[in-house]
């Protein structure tokens, strides 16, 4: 982080500009005879803008001068100037006195004149000072005291990294192609997809350096499994006992694996063995990481981090939870740094201001933002983080205090970060770093029940939860809440496309295609709109719980959703379609989700992971009886045909999954029939649902991000530091061995 300039204070202590007095050893700012109230910060702010108005003053600058004694965000910078400019009868878009340079700072603009040749001054007895005000605490849970020995996550927002980081990305700018000889200095290797396998997630290196981990998923059984490879060596090995594997991460002497498997957390020896499972999870997983004194801490992505011991011994605890009123959506990618002390983890929220990299202390439970913006960042020691930032892989720079210096590399070109349902995560050991290149390509196509792309919907965003009308003519769909956020309403028959609403999820069509719900306010909100008309939505229920809309019955009586509140798994309610009256349809210890209603209205299918893999279920509805479960091997998102002839659902491997449905005596399952794998992003256990069928089940539209290169290579950069301006890579040899440094 760069130094703030601290520079000498003008003589003249008493300064006017236009009608206002600014006495500095009184505390006082008058407009003409009248006292101003201004909070302690605010003044101290003025002041230091107006002594220093021959520059720009950096955002870093004036909260290290100003908040001396707190960690603040730039929002409470932000503030204070937003009180100035009420105080001043300033304007923001055409400033007399504080102008904003944008993602940089504030210059004080106005014409200062001082005693020295000031020949009435104009200072008149005034109000008492303003008194000093609490700096406003940063939002987050309230964690109780634990032990120091305990792991536990407080919360403080770190605004001076924040600007430095801005600062830094302005830096990239200026960046160059490097000459031949950098490129030189550093190695490109490449590891391909292992034989009949296609890699699924980044490679994640040993601390040692020895060795390589990745998931690939075999192309005959379609199940995933852990990989790894030796780079002192050919040899590439498939651990057994590992199906299922997802999300893997080293111990740290580099002898043991830890990974998630069919909602348990569990570790296997590097050389082999039988895997040992260390405790049951959940299905929604996002990341884990091992630490010096043999603890996990891992991120399940709808609730929050916990902490275990990797022996097994221990209970799993509670180290932070999602902070709903700070709109959090998930916590994401822990990693402890080699301290085995400070961790690194990603918050995804709704709030810009919150989203982005942190850096906790699980001794003293702090935790500041080191990084802002969508992507999680890796440590790669010893004085750099790694993200991504507009498909540029970026190597920040750290001081000795963790802190940015403001000082940043372009590493690679054309690279996607990860994602709650992409594994494509980033690795440094020493001086190898190991990630995948190539960018996730969004689609909304059409295929048919052989898997074959047979047309391709143009829309001018990325475009999840897709729902078809009842005639098959129209599409709604959702966009990303933290990236051109909205409902859009997209012609099948012409190329129309438009938004409809700017803040909205979870879409579902009325049984007569005429109203749309959704919910907004971050999903607490559920809402019913005419599809046609003018007129605003209709507030249908509103609480302090997020509601994902499954379904509406086909009598247009009830709205099936899964509701979230934070401190239980998801559970299945029904609300009223008129008043919003709200009951439980199904609400255990386990995750319910992504109902669907049959078309006569008599059954509800959906998603659990009681079994400790997420099935697909169906049940009578409106009351529930006798349950059967539907899918083998793990499924979700169910959809019904329109007939009821039959059940499709996305299996664990992704495959669209067809289930025929004997309706004659009862309602008969017949065993599950995989139709075609889907190149999918994500997993059956996402929040966003990626795929509609087609009333007929003929085809299918698949949604979101669709992986065209699943299988793409994992880069291994040896002394990656060296060539660290290298933004385009040189031919990539195959990883043979290291001993090509």
């Amino acid at each position: 982080m760069a130094t703030a300039r601290h520079d000498a204070p003008a003589p003249a202590r008493v300064y006017y500009f236009d009608e206002f007095t600014l006495d500095v050893a009184a505390r006082k700012l008058l407009r003409g005879d009248k006292a101003m109230s201004v909070p302690s910060r605010a003044f101290d702010a003025l002041v230091y803008l107006l002594e220093r108005r021959e520059r720009l003053v950096q955002k870093n600058e004036l909260i290290e001068a100003i908040w001396t004694d707190v960690v603040v965000t730039d929002d409470s910078l932000t503030h204070a100037v937003s009180v100035l400019r009420r105080a001043l009868a300033d304007e923001r878009a055409h400033p007399k006195y504080i102008e904003t340079v944008p993602r940089r700072g504030y210059r004080f603009i106005g014409a200062v004149r001082t005693d020295a040749d000031a020949t009435e001054p104009r200072l008149e007895p005034a109000t008492s000072e303003a008194q000093p005000t609490a700096a406003a605490a940063p939002h987050g849970p309230g964690l109780a005291p634990r032990p120091r020995s305990a792991l536990r996550l407080g919360w403080a927002a770190g605004g001076v990294a924040i600007c430095a980081a801005l600062a830094l990305l302005a830096a990239l700018a200026a960046w160059q192609a490097p000459s031949r000889d950098a490129l030189g200095r550093s190695v490109w290797l490449s590891q391909p997809s292992p034989p009949e396998a296609r890699i699924v997630s980044g490679g994640v290196l040993s601390p040692d350096g020895r060795y390589l981990a990745f998931i690939a998923r075999d192309d005959v059984a379609g199940n995933t499994a852990l990989w790894v490879r030796s780079l002192e060596s050919s040899r590439l090995e498939r651990l057994a006992g590992t199906d299922g594997a997802g999300k893997p991460f080293w111990s740290p002497d580099s002898r043991r694996i830890g990974f998630f498997a069919n909602g348990k957390l569990k570790t296997i020896d590097a050389a082999g063995g039988a895997p040992r499972t260390v405790a049951d999870v959940d299905v929604v997983v996002a990341g884990g990481t091992w630490s010096a004194d043999d603890t996990i801490l891992f991120a399940l992505w709808s609730s929050g981090l916990y902490a275990v011991p990797a022996s097994g011994d221990g209970p799993v605890e509670t180290v932070a939870k999602l902070d709903r009123e700070a709109r959090d959506i998930a916590f994401a990618w822990p990693q402890f740094l080699p301290d085995g002390r400070r961790f690194l983890y990603q918050i995804v929220s709704l709030d810009p201001a919150r989203s982005g990299a942190y850096l906790g202390n699980a001794e003293n439970g702090e935790s500041i933002r080191l990084l802002p913006g969508s992507s999680p960042a890796t440590f790669a020691a010893p004085r750099h983080v790694l993200y991504v930032e507009n498909e540029l892989l970026i190597a920040a720079e750290l001081d000795a205090r963790f802190r940015l210096t403001g000082r940043a590399s372009v590493v690679a070109r054309g690279v996607s970060p990860p994602t709650l349902g992409a594994d494509s995560v980033m690795s440094a050991a020493g001086d190898l770093l190991a990630f995948q290149h190539g960018v996730r390509e969004h689609h909304l196509a059409w295929f048919d029940r052989a898997g074959r792309n047979v047309g391709t919907l143009s829309m001018p965003t990325v475009l999840f939860n897709p729902r078809l009308s009842p005639d098959q003519s129209r599409l709604v769909a959702t966009s990303a809440v933290t990236n051109n956020p909205g409902l859009w309403l997209a012609h099948l028959t012409r190329p129309e496309v438009a938004r409809l609403e700017t803040d909205a999820i979870a879409p579902l069509w009325s049984p007569d295609g005429r109203r749309i719900a959704f919910t907004a306010r971050d999903g607490f909100d559920l809402l019913v709109r005419s599809v046609e008309g003018a007129e605003p939505p209709r507030l249908v229920a509103s609480d302090d719980t997020i509601k994902l809309l499954g379904d509406w019955s086909p009598d247009g009586a009830e709205l099936v959703y899964t509701r979230i509140d934070g401190a239980s798994s998801f559970d299945l309610w029904v609300a009223q379609a008129g008043d919003g009256r709200a009951r439980p349809l199904l609400a255990t210890p386990a995750n319910e989700m992504q109902a669907r209603i049959s078309p006569d209205g008599k059954w509800v299918a959906y998603a659990s992971d009681e079994s400790g893999v997420l099935e697909v279920y169906v049940e009578p509805y409106p009351q529930l009886g006798y349950k059967r479960q539907v899918s083998v091997g793990g499924g979700g998102q169910p959809q019904w045909r329109a007939d009821q002839r039959e059940l499709f659902y996305l299996s664990a491997d992704r495959s669209v999954v067809a289930v025929e449905i004997e309706t004659s005596v009862g309602m008969h399952f017949a065993r599950p029939r995989p139709l075609f794998r889907a190149s999918l992003g994500g997993n059956p256990a996402d929040a966003r649902e990626v795929y509609a069928a087609a009333a007929d089940g003929s085809r299918f539209l698949l949604a979101g991000q669709v992986e065209e290169n699943t299988g793409r290579p994992i880069t291994v950069i040896v002394d990656w530091a060296a060539g660290i301006r290298a933004a385009e890579p040189p031919a990539r040899p195959a990883l043979l061995s290291l001993l090509a440094r």
